[in-house]
């Protein structure tokens, strides 16, 4: 920095001529702009209109002197720091005293020393430029610091959220591992294998796929072999049971919501789709989405964005779309139950798996592989399936398919007592072509002997339980006939009937029960 600051300013405060002669000369030779005042009024005027860089304060003056002088500047915001040295003839030190209480910086005496006078003028600008320098650079330092503590603030906050996702998703993945599912696809027919070749083809792509199929079919399972035959088997397989969820909460659900989005909303909540970032989401019964929420869907499948409920943030995902439904969604949408473009979206490549009426011949090793299951959870040894009890199983028409047989198989194994599996209850009425079957079924699998005795006989409460189902099945008709077959909502049938919508479409599907028997054309 130079000595001499040619844009500083000093103001000469004197009411003696001959010192401010001698200041001006000396100051205007050293290259600074020099103003005078010859009171202390005039001074605190120039001074306030225009700051100087210094002022030089002579200590005794008429009117208000330099003490009082110096003390009214420093009462000034703007004039608060500019350096004030007093010029006075007095040498007592009591004099000085006063002078730096008053807010001096520094002092000469009278008579003025040419090299002096320079030498402090020079220290004081010199060191009020370097506190100016020094306060930008604080100033600097601290909107830095600011600007950086905002970034940590939100990084923490990013690190936060991906907390709450990965702890979500551990509780989910956790729920996920503890379910029990089977690990392998049973069957040689000539339509479930033509259902596996489709899967082989489309599960190494990105394309969106809707499994169809008749409840118990292993839609599922399907959904669970493309994902884990894809690019993406790395990632999650988030499931979603769209008729599990009430209408209410099902935004929330697939999106996520933000704290205080809706009464009870008490902290952030993940959504399936952010869960299920470059991995698969599984929508299952698709169809039982409401319409308004059908066309948030479709934006996300269009343009791989949504937003929370409650929040106005876009968020991004990368996430293949897997669907599945028992119902025909092409003759819904025609009806206006199901969105049209939608349904086209879902439908890029369409898998139909065949219900187990339609695979007869696999019943048999189906039938042992849930035997086999069933063994190993119970602690039991069963080593075959009766001869009737199969010929039995073979017959049955499945109304709920693979997962009705697998039922049928763990009641029977916990009501064996030795080591074979009999089914000895009315299962309902057979196939049209139960003696192929009884062949195919005698053919493939190993069967236990028949056992004669009470214990092949029908148990007798099993005539009350089927007109026990006869009565329930009459009953829901005729509350799907009042409520002209709307299954939920306050007025639908499962209010009514006082069961979940879950469980009241289970019902309505395992008691055979036609939509014809309720609407009428």
């Amino acid at each position: 920095m130079s000595t001499n600051d040619h844009s500083a300013s000093i103001l000469v405060v004197d009411d003696t001529p001959a010192n401010l002669g001698f200041l001006i000369e000396t100051l205007s030779q050293a290259g600074y702009r020099v103003r005078v005042a010859t009171d202390g009024e005039s001074a605190l005027e120039q001074a306030r209109y225009a700051t100087p860089s210094l002022v030089l304060m002579d200590a005794m003056m008429p009117g208000i002197d330099g003490f009082e002088t110096t003390r009214r500047m420093r009462g000034h915001a703007t004039l608060a720091s500019v350096p004030v040295i007093f010029m006075t003839a007095l040498s007592e030190s009591a004099d000085k005293v006063r002078a730096f209480a008053a807010g001096a910086n520094d002092y000469v005496t009278k008579p003025f020393q040419h090299e002096e006078v320079l030498a402090r003028v020079q220290t004081h600008i010199a060191r009020r430029a370097l506190e100016r320098e020094l306060e930008r650079a604080n100033a600097e330092l601290e909107s830095r610091v600011a600007a950086r503590t905002r970034e940590l603030e939100e990084a923490l906050a990013q690190v936060e959220a991906l907390k709450v996702r990965l702890q979500q998703e551990n509780q989910y993945l956790k729920r996920e591992i503890s379910e029990t599912r089977s690990d392998a696809i049973i069957g040689r027919s000539a339509g479930l294998q033509h259902a596996l070749a489709q899967v082989a083809l489309v599960a190494p792509t990105d394309a969106t796929v809707l499994i169809r199929g008749e409840t118990g079919t292993g839609k599922e399972l399907v959904a669970r072999v493309l994902h884990e035959k894809s690019e993406r088997r790395d990632g999650a397989l988030v499931k979603l049971n769209c008729s599990a969820i009430s209408a209410g909460l099902v935004e929330s659900e697939l999106f996520g919501h933000v704290k205080g989005a809706f009464t009870g909303a008490h902290d952030r909540r993940v959504g399936r789709f952010e869960l299920a970032h470059n991995g698969t989401l599984f929508l299952d019964e698709v169809s039982e989405l409401p319409l308004d929420t059908q066309a948030k869907l479709l934006r996300v499948l269009q343009e791989r964005e949504f937003e929370p409920v409650g929040s106005s943030k876009t968020q991004k995902v990368n996430v293949r779309v897997i669907a599945a439904s028992n119902r025909d969604l092409a003759a819904d949408s025609r009806s206006g139950r199901f969105r049209a473009d939608l349904y086209y979206r879902l439908n890029v490549f369409p898998i139909d798996l065949p219900s187990l009426r339609e695979r007869r011949d696999d019943i048999p090793l189906l039938a042992s592989y849930f035997l086999q299951r069933a063994s190993r959870k119970l602690g039991k040894r069963i080593d075959g399936i009766e001869s009737r009890s199969m010929e039995r199983l073979a017959a049955h028409s499945w109304p709920g398919n693979i997962r009705d047989l697998q039922n049928v198989i763990e009641r029977a194994a916990i009501l064996a007592d030795g080591n074979e599996l009999v089914v000895n209850w009315d299962l309902g009425p057979a196939s049209s072509n139960s003696a192929a079957v009884v062949n195919s079924a005698r053919a493939a699998v190993p069967v236990a002997s028949p056992v004669a005795g009470p214990d092949t006989a029908t148990p007798p409460g099993d005539g009350g339980s089927l007109a026990l189902q006869a009565l329930e099945r009459r009953h829901i008709v005729e509350v799907l006939k009042k409520t002209r077959g709307v299954i939920e909502g306050p007025r639908g049938a499962a209010q009514l009937l006082r069961l979940k919508p879950s469980t009241a479409r289970f019902r309505i599907r395992k008691l055979g029960i036609l939509r014809s028997e309720y609407l009428s054309n």
